[in-house]
Formats: C-alpha cells, sequence, structure tokens
C-alpha cells in the first residue's frame, strides 16, 4: 500500500445551456429583459418542462436548463473545451471586469463546465444567454 492520497474523479460538467431533450436541472426563468433570473436551489428540469407543456413557444426560450455536458455530440465543442463557453466570457471580459461583478446564486456553479474552464468571467455572460429565442 501506498501512501499517495487517491484523487476524488473531477464531478461530471454540467451545461448551463442545454436543450429541453438533455435537461436535468430548471436553472432558471428568462425574465422580459432577455436575462436569467436563477433558481436556487436547484430544481428538477421537470418542473419547467411540465409547466412549459401548456405553451406552443419553446420551453428553452422561457427557461434555462442545464444538464450534463455531452463534450464531442455538442456543435460548440472544440475538442477539448466549449467553445460557446470561452467565446461568452471573452465577449463579457471586454465590458466588465469579473472582479466587479457579484457573482449569481447558481445551482450548478461547483460542476458547471463554463465556471471550470473560464472561472468567474463565464457568469456575467451566463445570465444573458437564452438558449432558444425562436
Amino acid at each position: 500500500m501506498t501512501d499517495v492520497a487517491r484523487r476524488a474523479d473531477p464531478p461530471e460538467r454540467m451545461c448551463p445551456s442545454t436543450p429541453a431533450a438533455n435537461a436535468t436541472v430548471f436553472l432558471g426563468m428568462i425574465t422580459p429583459a432577455g436575462r436569467v433570473a436563477y433558481v436556487t436551489p436547484a430544481m428538477p428540469a421537470e418542473v419547467a418542462l411540465a409547466e412549459a407543456a401548456a405553451s406552443d413557444a419553446p420551453v428553452e426560450s422561457r427557461y434555462r436548463l442545464a444538464g450534463p455536458c455531452v463534450t464531442s455530440s455538442c456543435g460548440f465543442w472544440t475538442g477539448d473545451h466549449c467553445g460557446l463557453g470561452a467565446r461568452l466570457a471573452d465577449s463579457y471580459q471586454e465590458v466588465v471586469a469579473p472582479a466587479e461583478v457579484e457573482l449569481p446564486k447558481c445551482a450548478i456553479r461547483r460542476t458547471c463546465r463554463w465556471f471550470a474552464e473560464q472561472g468567474a468571467a463565464a457568469c456575467p455572460a451566463c445570465s444573458h444567454v437564452v438558449t432558444d429565442s425562436r
């Protein structure tokens, strides 16, 4: 036996902007201003999906949903990171320095793909993402 401590497996990374078909977490509601009003603590995606069944509008245009990151099965996957998360963080760093922003209460931050890869710079951009605005 060795004295080397065994590292814990990294948590499953969550996509903070997943389509309803892959959703496991109800992350928040889209406000009339087009921003996410986060829901904490985490709620199952079924809460939003059940409510959305009564409407013809895409659920993703009214609710932000999160689900397991599908890496290479996603069009934003670059091969080693999420290209969307990187692009969003870069665009918002030009507008607001992450150190100046109070991070929203987010139910998935501990496992969020964007936060894991981009740090706090991802959070200001995340609150402006509407997955499907049709």
